[in-house]
């Protein structure tokens, strides 16, 4: 797809933009989520240092001990399957009257914005995103916002651009 995309005036018809997450989206989303986990890590690891320099009670000894090894098994369980899935299963679908998007990996969200609802379009770049070239789109609307994650840096300014454009009709239509 070009950098600039034509508008309706030009005569060109609008397109319609679909897509998945590129695969350094699922890179992106582990880094995040070990260092979410090493920090818990950390504080769990500490309160069991404590209860064994305090002398606590058994009891919560033990408790603490089978919670870092619950949150050890569930990080390793989300790292290796569940951002894989989670990159694998979001879906976005870009029209002239909507955008759609579908994610989730237990719980699905499909997610249905009418172009005349949208208030803003807003791209983020943190600095995962940033080391891998990728953005976060956020549409604004009435009701919430809604994100596009991490898509490739150079696509994501042109779906940034074809939202508004396709929001600007929809608003010159319906005055």
């Amino acid at each position: 797809m070009s950098e600039t995309t034509p508008t309706p005036e030009e005569g060109v018809t609008p397109q319609r933009i679909s897509g998945t997450l590129p695969i350094e989206a699922r890179a992106v989303f582990r880094l995040s989520s070990a260092i979410f986990y090493l920090i818990g890590l950390l504080v769990t690891g500490a309160l069991v240092a404590a209860a064994y320099w305090f002398d606590w009670p058994t009891w919560i000894q033990i408790g603490l001990i089978v919670l870092v090894v619950i949150d050890v098994v569930y990080s390793l369980i989300d790292l290796i399957w569940f951002q894989k899935w989670k990159q694998e299963r979001f879906t976005y679908d870009v029209q002239p009257l909507e955008i759609r998007i579908h994610h989730g990996i237990i719980t699905t969200h499909d997610v249905l914005i009418p172009m005349t609802k949208v208030q803003y379009v807003h791209a983020e770049q943190g600095p995962l995103l940033r080391k891998y070239g990728l953005q976060t789109i956020t549409i604004g609307t009435a009701a919430g916002s809604h994100d596009i994650y991490a898509i490739e840096e150079s696509f994501a300014k042109t779906l940034r651009e074809q939202i508004a454009i396709y929001a600007r009709i929809e608003e010159e239509d319906v005055v």
